[in-house]
């Protein structure tokens, strides 16, 4: 049985993100090896920084919860692609340090703001503060989401003072509102301003989300345009078939095909795509692409009515792209089978 990531920082499987930040943050302070002066402190204190690591991660978490530490370890196979395995990096002072900002146990943020350094200080002896990184957050969109656009709320969670003198800080849960536009394109940053941790010493980092298609059922996206693919018999690409369309604003279109369909052919319908950004509420094309499905045995009537109407093509003139004759001799075969007393009378 692997190592139990939830036992180690003593906290229930349905803990939340902050529930974890919590734990980790006492329980990495009580065992710091500066702090613990015992022969295992080190090993105890490693196994802290990486159940954090793995449950302060949503990804990592989700497939230890799925899969527990072996198949983290390991691995796992899945339909679409291979999840590489996870290995701690093995320095748990990093683990420390990216969390509370030093590797000391006893400084907690506060000598910064008690003693601060002179770098920065200014003239007014006000702290000028360095800003740290951006905190970069992928925010995957469905295709509907994208379509009609709106709001989405995402919850964050940062350090925040709790003192008028801004000294001690706590973990603090915000909800932000991201507009999304219609139309929005993959990879858009939508940058909140100083929405990171705060500091005495340094200015919050700035959060961006960057936008992500989502995978759709049925449609495509390229660009403004929204491509499907649908399978047909051979009689459909040479008869012409009706494509029926569920549209992502949720009405039923439907397409009739009259064209031979061979791989190349598309069918294109106007203003029936993505809307587009830069000119709203223009939208752009629905492209309807084909998998044609062969037939895995023919009758041997049935070879010879396509053989004889292939012959009348080739003397009729016709090449693989004239098919009207075929068209016709298929129709009238069909029409010939029909029973007297099944047809209609005459008009």
């Amino acid at each position: 049985m692997g190592i139990d990531y939830y036992g180690i920082l003593q906290i229930p499987r349905t803990s939340t993100t902050l529930d974890i930040k919590k734990a980790y943050r006492g329980l990495a302070l009580e065992f710091h090896p500066e702090r613990l002066q015992q022969s295992n402190a080190q090993e105890v204190f490693s196994l802290i920084c990486e159940a954090y690591d793995v449950l302060g991660d949503p990804f990592r978490r989700a497939i230890f919860d799925q899969f527990g530490e072996e198949g983290l370890k390991a691995g796992v196979p899945t339909k679409d692609a291979f999840i590489q395995a996870y290995h701690y990096h093995g320095d748990p002072l990093l683990t420390y340090r990216e969390f509370f900002g030093t590797d000391s146990p006893y400084a907690d943020l506060l000598d910064y703001v008690k003693n601060p350094p002179v770098a920065y200080e200014t003239v007014e002896n006000k702290a000028a503060k360095e800003k740290r990184p951006p905190i970069k957050h992928p925010l995957v969109l469905t295709l509907h989401e994208i379509f009609f656009g709106g709001v989405k709320k995402m919850k964050i969670h940062r350090l925040t003072f709790v003192d008028e003198k801004q000294t001690t800080t706590e973990i603090t849960e915000k909800i932000l509102s991201i507009p999304i536009k219609p139309g929005m394109k993959p990879g858009t940053e939508i940058v909140f301003f100083k929405e990171g941790d705060q500091h005495p010493a340094h200015e919050p980092a700035d959060v961006i989300f960057i936008t992500e298609d989502r995978e759709h059922e049925t449609f495509v996206r390229e660009e403004n345009d929204l491509i499907m693919t649908v399978k047909v018999s051979l009689e459909e690409a040479l008869l012409g078939t009706i494509v029926t369309v569920n549209t992502i604003d949720h009405r039923t279109i439907r397409i009739p095909i009259t064209d031979v369909i061979d791989y190349d052919y598309e069918k294109i319908v106007e203003g029936e795509g993505m809307p587009i950004l830069e000119k709203y509420p223009e939208k752009g094309d629905l492209k309807i692409r084909f998998s044609i499905c062969f037939p895995n045995y023919l009758p041997k009537a049935s070879r010879e009515l396509l053989a004889k109407g292939f012959r009348l093509a080739k003397l009729g003139g016709s090449d693989c792209k004239h098919h009207e004759t075929i068209n016709k001799i298929v129709l009238a075969d069909k029409i010939l089978r029909v029973g007297h007393e099944e047809r209609l009378p005459p008009i």
